[in-house]
């Protein structure tokens, strides 16, 4: 009897842990930082989600819209504490004057980000840090440069 216990406390928490991986379906919120603007997070499976970032980047120099792909998982340091990494793309256009300044108002390029993220339990919101690498395959002030931002996202 004391084993057949423990051996379902053991399965019930083994799958309470891979739960916090993902405590949300979606999400949609504001994000601050490079680039700033509106972003939609949704897990297409339990691990993996999709996140969009449409509005200014290069510090309001420009229009773009960022999509990446993420990999997800528990930092297992506190519960709805998650971290997350994935490529990701960007296309936009450049304003008016680094239109100019640049000989082109595209934008193109790839990214990547590494984060932390946290779902509150009482509330339906989650907070997101990532930062990581741009690197532009048009025009710019570089082919290179970091970016990241904070993320305040209303989960469903």
């Amino acid at each position: 009897m004391m084993k057949r216990t423990l051996t379902i406390l053991l399965v019930v928490a083994a799958l309470s842990i891979g739960a916090q991986a993902q405590s949300y379906k979606s999400a949609i919120g504001l994000r601050g930082g490079d680039p700033s603007g509106v972003t939609f997070k949704t897990f297409i499976t339990r691990g993996n989600a999709l996140e969009l970032i449409a509005g200014t980047g290069y510090w309001g120099h420009n229009f773009s819209i960022t999509g990446y792909y993420q990999w997800q998982k528990p930092t297992g340091w506190t519960p709805n504490l998650d971290w997350f990494i994935g490529p990701g793309t960007h296309v936009g256009f450049w304003n008016d004057y680094y239109k100019t300044s640049y000989n082109t108002g595209i934008l193109v390029g790839v990214d990547g980000i590494i984060g932390l993220e946290y779902t509150l339990d009482d509330i339906p919101l989650n907070f997101a840090f990532g930062m990581g690498p741009t690197f532009q395959l048009t025009s710019g002030p570089g082919w290179y440069y970091w970016n990241g931002g904070l993320a305040v996202r209303y989960v469903f």
